[in-house]
């Protein structure tokens, strides 16, 4: 890196197109108050970060232009970044800047707007640490751990009432299972000692047949019960997932429906849109020609306005050697001054309504032209996606059908068996007047009824399973949020020891500076407190330090948080601050700041006022000093 071009125009004080040069190395720029300097710097940060909002915007652009422009040549590429004005308070930028890094803004643009500098100069120091902290990336963890401990919160809440809930409930079925099976129990005891009494041995060859069947017949129900209600979970299963999807294809479908109805009613009214875009260019270039005609007037009159300057001084016209009347060349200087300011007031104002025509016109087309290509690329989007739900949607159509129809047959086959059954059951009446057939009619009814409520309540109990299946899923969640929070509790320890260290390392690497600044090392401690101790061990606080040390403070601090989070970062400016060093230290931290220039390819800006005086001027490239300290 040997030279940086910086092109800028209505930036800051300046209301014309500027150039400077800065090198690799130290760039000291000595001029007076108001003279540009925080307008170069402002330059750079615009073009080298992203800008926090229009307001902030607004206070770069020359309080009395609607455009501005800033363009950087480095490294054989060019970063571009202009500034329009959409209201008297805010700026629009657009372009893309150098480095979208949030932390450079801290730690490379030293300026009394800076939060280090101003929490550093107020003696807070809490927000220095809190800054330190946010730099380093310590409350980036912190935030994360945050996040994770609400979610994990309240995903337990949700586990803990779902989980009561799913629990009260499969404690319900279950106890009414237990409740059946406890009776069928009972009926089977009963059915095996009516089996072994004496008193039915004429029928109990017929009778044991009809126990055997009866049960195999039993056996052969319930595993089709089983089919049947596993069926009928899958057919609600396939309902719920169908009318989620059709509740999305529906609003899918409006919503295509809308936009299709927005463009149509766009394209309709295109020929106003266009009208209107005409009638705008056509006061645009009447305004432009009356603009034109009336800077070429201010022109003319500067022209005779500095003339008139440069003869009033002498006794005779240098030009035609005529006597001068003095009061009289004064009074038409002061007539030119007065046309010339309100020519330029006219042309303020008509750049003013140019502006709001090009931002009316801007406005025109993004309001016809990009939501037009906003709206054809929803479409595009849409259309495959409602393709892909009505593909799905008939694929569940088929799913249920083929699920109803495996249904039907399960339950023409139950039918079938119960038929059976009862056929079976009906093949006792024969043997009525046998003692204790009847009851044993009685009892394989009722076996065979609550056989049928038992499974229909195993159905019900898997159902219960399907329907809490997200309990299971929110005890995952809170199993994984628990090594999350494990893993980043261990990383926070362990950054906040790094960082502490590494920040202290590159510290003790500028010694010199810290020396400078009376103070001794390390700094920072490892609860990111500022470790302040004078020289032979006295403590001090933040607000004990002198200005001076202050602003070396600062200095320190962010060099040494630069090389550790932005250390590719091209720009290192300091603003204003070294005013607050006297003379003899502020040398001594300028020769610094080359050294580390130099050694780290890195482009150190400098602003200072002294040693000049006089009256207030506009900065130029003259007042650059390159690797030169003149103090």
């Amino acid at each position: 890196m040997s030279e940086v071009k910086l092109k800028f125009r209505n930036i800051g004080i300046f209301r014309e197109s500027k150039e400077f040069r800065l090198g690799k190395g130290l760039n000291v720029i000595y001029a007076p108050n108001a003279s540009g300097k925080s307008s170069l710097t402002a330059a750079i940060k615009a073009v080298s970060i992203p800008v926090s909002n229009k307001r902030e915007a607004s206070r770069i652009l020359n309080d009395y232009e609607n455009r501005g422009l800033v363009s950087l040549s480095l490294d054989n590429f060019d970063i571009k970044i202009e500034l329009i004005r959409t209201s008297p308070s805010e700026v629009e930028v657009l372009g893309k800047p150098l480095s979208n890094n949030g932390v450079v803004r801290v730690i490379s643009f030293l300026d009394l707007e800076n939060p280090l500098v101003s929490a550093v100069y107020a003696g807070d120091e809490e927000r220095v640490k809190q800054t330190l902290r946010e730099i380093s990336g310590l409350n980036y963890i912190e935030t994360i751990v945050s996040v994770l401990n609400g979610l994990k919160a309240e995903y337990e809440h949700q586990y803990e009432v779902k989980s009561k809930e799913y629990e009260a409930r499969k404690s319900e079925v279950e106890k009414e299972i237990s409740r059946i099976e406890e009776e069928l129990r009972k009926i089977y005891t009963k059915i095996n000692e009516i089996l072994k009494d004496t008193r039915i041995e004429p029928a109990r060859k017929e009778i044991e047949r009809i126990e055997k069947e009866l049960k195999k017949l039993e056996e052969e129900e319930s595993q089709k019960r089983s089919e049947e209600i596993e069926l009928r979970n899958r057919l609600s299963a396939i309902d719920i997932d169908q009318r989620k999807l059709k509740a999305k294809f529906e609003v899918l479908k409006e919503k295509f429906s809308q936009l299709k109805a927005e463009r149509d009613q766009i394209t309709s009214k295109i020929n106003e849109f266009k009208k209107r875009i005409e009638e705008i260019d056509t006061t645009i270039k009447s305004l432009n020609e009356e603009k034109n005609k009336i800077s070429s007037e201010a022109k003319e009159l500067e022209s005779i306005l500095k003339r008139r300057e440069t003869v009033v001084i002498y006794d005779y016209c240098p030009y035609c050697g005529a006597k001068i009347d003095k009061n009289k060349i004064n009074e038409d200087i002061n007539d030119l001054k007065t046309k010339i300011s309100v020519l330029k007031e006219k042309i303020v104002s008509l750049d003013k309504e140019i502006n709001l025509l090009e931002t009316e016109k801007r406005e025109l087309k993004r309001e016809v032209e990009e939501r037009l290509r906003a709206i054809d690329e929803e479409l595009k989007k849409l259309e495959p996606e409602i393709a892909s739900l009505q593909k799905e949607i008939d694929a569940y159509n088929k799913m249920k059908s083929s699920v109803e129809r495996k249904l039907q047959v399960i339950e023409t086959e139950i039918k079938m068996i119960k038929d059976k059954i009862e056929i079976l059951v009906k093949q006792l009446e024969s043997f009525k007047e046998i003692p204790l057939v009847k009851e044993l009619e009685s009892l394989y009814e009722e076996r065979s009824r609550l056989t049928e409520t038992r499974d229909r309540l195993y159905g019900r109990l898997k159902q219960i399973d399907q329907l809490y299946g997200d309990v299971v899923k929110l005890k995952e969640i809170i199993n994984k949020a628990d090594l999350l929070l494990e893993y980043f509790n261990i990383r926070l320890v362990e950054l906040k020891k790094l960082v502490v260290e590494k920040v202290n390392e590159a510290l003790l690497k500028h010694f010199k500076l810290l020396d400078l600044a009376e103070l001794e090392y390390p700094v920072l401690s490892e609860g990111f407190e500022l470790r302040l101790l004078r020289k032979e061990g006295v403590p001090t606080t933040l607000a004990e330090l002198s200005d001076a040390e202050k602003a070396i403070l600062t200095i320190l601090l962010t060099l040494a948080l630069k090389e550790y989070v932005a250390d590719d970062f091209p720009f290192y400016v300091v603003d204003s601050l070294i005013e607050f060093i006297d003379d003899a230290r502020a040398k001594e931290v300028l020769k610094y700041l080359m050294d580390f220039a130099n050694s780290s390819n890195t482009i150190v800006i400098v602003t200072k006022t002294k040693p000049y005086t006089g009256e207030q001027r506009l900065l130029t490239q003259e007042d650059i000093l390159l690797n030169q300290i003149n103090i």
